[in-house]
C-alpha cells in the first residue's frame, strides 16, 4: 500500500463567536439565554435577521458546514487507516484536529465545544491529548513551511476545470503528501490571500457544490486510489 499522506484544511470556515457588534442585539441575547454555549456561535439559522450588517455576510454563520466536515473526514476510510490529516482555518486561525476524535453527531453539543474551542484555543480545556487545537502559525505560514506549492492544492469552482481523476492524480507528484484547501463557507469564493497560497487552483465542474459533496468525492477518489474501497 502506498506511503500517503492528505493534508485536508476546511479553509475560510464559517464558525465564530457572535461578533461585539450583535451581541446586544435582542436576537442574539435571545439566543444565548435559550441555548446558552450554543447560542453563543454565529448561526444564520438563528440570527440571520441581524447578520446584513456584518462584512462578507454571504461567508459566515455556518458552523453546519464544519460539523458536516468532522463527521465524514473523521469517519472515512482515509483517516481510520491513517492516510489523512484533518484542519481547519477560520477567523479565530488555523485548528488541528486529534484524528482519533469522535465529533458529537449532535449539531446543539457541536456547537457548545466550538464556542469553548475557540474562547480556550483547545478541547477538552484541561485534559490531553487534545481533540483539537489551535495552532501556533497561521494558514499561510504552515503552508509554506511544510508544502511546496507543487503539491498545495485549492478547489474552487473558479479554478481550471478538470476531473477528479485527474486532479487527485498530481497529489502526490512532489512527495508522499499534500495539501488540500477546501472553501467552509456558503457562498463567494476564496479571499484573495488564499487565493495566493495556492497557485494550483482547480474545478471539478462549471457550477459550484456544498463543500462535503467535494469534500466526500475527493475522498472516495483518494480511498479507491489507496485500494481502501
Amino acid at each position: 500500500m502506498k506511503n500517503q499522506k492528505m493534508h485536508i484544511i476546511l479553509t475560510e470556515t464559517a464558525i465564530e463567536l457572535i461578533p461585539k457588534s450583535l451581541e446586544k442585539k435582542p436576537n442574539a441575547l435571545s439566543s444565548i439565554k435559550k441555548f446558552g454555549k450554543p447560542g453563543q456561535i454565529l448561526d444564520t439559522a438563528l440570527h440571520h435577521s441581524i447578520m446584513h450588517t456584518l462584512k462578507n455576510s454571504q461567508k459566515r454563520g455556518r458552523p453546519d458546514i464544519l460539523h458536516h466536515f468532522l463527521l465524514d473526514t473523521l469517519g472515512s476510510p482515509a483517516n481510520l487507516k491513517g492516510f489523512l490529516e484533518i484542519y481547519f482555518h477560520c477567523s479565530s486561525g488555523l485548528y488541528k484536529v486529534n484524528s482519533e476524535m469522535k465529533c458529537p453527531r449532535d449539531y446543539s453539543r457541536f456547537k457548545g465545544l466550538m464556542c469553548q474551542l475557540i474562547k480556550k484555543g483547545h478541547i477538552p480545556p484541561k485534559q490531553r491529548p487534545y481533540l483539537i487545537s489551535r495552532m501556533n502559525l497561521n494558514l499561510r505560514d504552515w503552508i509554506k513551511n511544510n508544502f511546496t506549492e507543487k503539491n498545495t492544492f485549492s478547489l474552487s469552482v473558479n479554478g481550471n476545470k478538470a476531473s477528479l481523476e485527474t486532479i487527485t492524480s498530481k497529489f502526490f507528484n512532489e512527495s508522499n503528501e499534500c495539501a488540500v484547501l477546501i472553501g467552509g463557507f456558503q457562498k463567494g469564493h476564496f479571499s484573495d490571500d488564499i487565493l495566493k497560497i495556492s497557485s494550483q487552483i482547480f474545478a471539478i465542474s462549471d457550477r459550484g457544490y456544498d463543500s462535503w459533496i467535494i469534500i466526500n468525492r475527493v475522498l472516495a477518489k483518494f480511498e479507491q486510489n489507496l485500494n481502501l474501497i
